[in-house]
């Protein structure tokens, strides 16, 4: 296992901190003929075989350097946008995961371990519940709340400020997953916590707003999320 974070540590050290917006820019410019481009791989490869710290093998810091290669010369010809980069990380990081089963030898142990995973009892109720709390609550509190959500809706047309596209899906969608996560954990304080930093950070807005209805609007929102999102924390802390 420790061999595995070394090399996780290596990637992530390769591939943000040495990795300068100039280097960037000028693969971008230049693409395979990018100096930069090159370099960055060997730097990749350089860290590999350092950390290991198995001076005679050096076939794995050479698979690393070719492949990183390939998969950001594949990136560089994507637009730069999440995608893309989520993309590009896994395939770095299912490369690194590949060559440490290899050389642990831990490829027999890969179909028990799935096994393991897919009969799982707890993994399974743990992934319900997030999937609960994310999609099928997103979509039952804005039906729950369409009639307020219009209220408020014809009450900012005579006011300028507006607010960023789909933030407060978002926002609950988050703020969902941590009071679970909080719940699994055994950390119900955590909950109080955010409730209260929530308030905080919406107080001057609804201060500045003046407007009643937007109030009861966020607050009969916010009570609603965070009431089912705990009745389904509970429950799957009940399951487990």
């Amino acid at each position: 296992m420790l061999l595995l974070i070394k090399w996780l540590c290596a990637h992530l050290i390769g591939d943000f901190a040495l990795q300068t917006t100039r280097f960037i820019q000028h693969k971008r410019r230049h693409k395979a003929s990018s100096v930069h481009l090159y370099l960055h791989c060997l730097i990749h490869g350089a860290l590999i075989y350092l950390f290991t710290g198995w001076w005679q093998q050096w076939l794995i810091p050479v698979i690393i350097t070719v492949t990183h290669f390939l998969i950001d010369w594949w990136k560089l010809y994507r637009k730069d946008n999440a995608a893309s980069f989520v993309i590009d990380q896994a395939l770095h990081v299912l490369v690194i995961l590949v060559l440490w089963i290899q050389a642990s030898g831990y490829w027999h142990d890969i179909l028990p371990f799935m096994g393991s995973i897919w009969q799982n009892n707890a993994f399974w109720v743990i992934l319900l519940g997030y999937a609960a709390v994310i999609w099928p609550v997103a979509f039952l509190l804005g039906f729950a709340t369409r009639r307020w959500r219009d209220e408020v809706a014809d009450s900012r047309l005579n006011n300028s400020k507006t607010s960023l596209s789909e933030a407060g899906r978002w926002i609950g969608i988050f703020e969902r997953a941590l009071v679970l996560t909080f719940i699994i954990t055994n950390h119900f304080e955590g909950i109080g916590f955010l409730i209260a930093a929530k308030s905080i950070l919406r107080f001057n807005d609804l201060k500045e707003s003046d407007n009643r209805r937007e109030t009861e609007y966020v607050l009969i929102g916010t009570l609603m999320s965070f009431s089912i999102s705990i009745f389904i924390g509970l429950a799957v802390k009940l399951l487990l």
